[in-house]
């Protein structure tokens, strides 16, 4: 990212993403036209629409984003991991929502869909599966829990069988979020710029799994303190013009997402525009 004021851009963007929140904080997705190409994508499989897929991740990448910009401006606090955290799940739903509705073919973004929900499908049985269940009567609840997800990923295979795809092979499709990363950058950043959010990717997975190696990269040799002992401790630190660009990356992945989304979900035919 190009170096620039960040006290500037910050509130900027902070006044993009409300004008996004308006948009999402109704109590059901916006109108899908049907005429419209997101309209014709959904036929597949109505169970987990290609539009559904889009949206969580548009509605994920706003609330995280716009969580961080709060919390910037509440607390006027730069803490050295916690952001980073937030603004790693709003970076995926920002690259799963470019990611599904970029492919100029139908079937591929109807692939991508169905791979969004296998993989939710499948995180939902493991959940399931990991419940406790004290008595027979919860055991059962949750088996048959399990079973159901057992039949939805049943159902989503057969959706990629009329994609053209052999069975059992839509079952186990899986998003790989590194890859998701990538190709959305390319579909949203301009050259310069696209090794950027999988930078960031990286970078934030340390802070989301506790590891120490992205706080070593935050340490200044002023923060460096020896123990009594001979031991050495150190302290991490942030600021905005850390943070700053990994917001922006987010910021420009959702923006993306917007415009595929309205281009996809209007049928201009019949809507005057």
């Amino acid at each position: 990212m190009a170096e620039m004021n960040w006290n500037v851009r910050v509130p900027r963007m902070d006044e993009v993403v409300r004008s996004w929140e308006k948009r999402t904080s109704g109590s059901a997705p916006e109108r899908i036209d049907p005429g419209s190409s997101l309209g014709a994508d959904d036929r597949l499989f109505p169970e987990f629409t290609v539009s559904s897929a889009a949206w969580h991740g548009l509605v994920t990448a706003v609330e995280h984003t716009g969580f961080t910009f709060t919390a910037l401006s509440a607390t006027r606090t730069m803490y050295p991991s916690a952001y980073y955290t937030v603004l790693r799940t709003a970076l995926l739903g920002a690259a799963q929502a470019v990611w599904v509705l970029a492919p100029a073919s139908r079937e591929e973004r109807q692939k991508r869909a169905l791979t969004v929900a296998a993989t939710n499908t499948d995180e939902r049985r493991k959940f399931v599966n990991d419940l406790p269940a004290a008595t027979d009567e919860l055991r059962a609840l949750r088996d048959a829990e399990a079973a159901k997800q057992e039949q939805v990923l049943l159902h989503i295979d057969a959706a990629a069988q009329r994609l053209g795809y052999p069975a059992g092979k839509g079952a186990l499709w899986r998003v790989n979020a590194t890859d998701v990363i990538k190709k959305a950058a390319v579909v949203a950043l301009d050259p310069p710029v696209r090794d950027a959010p999988l930078m960031f990717w990286r970078m934030t997975s340390g802070h989301v799994h506790g590891h120490a190696y992205t706080r070593w990269l935050q340490i200044e040799r002023e923060n460096i303190l020896q123990g009594a002992n001979g031991t050495s401790w150190v302290r991490a630190t942030a600021d905005l013009d850390e943070v700053g660009p990994v917001a922006a990356a987010c910021v420009m992945l959702t923006s993306t997402a917007w415009k595929q989304w309205d281009e996809r979900r209007i049928d201009y035919r019949t809507s005057g525009v």
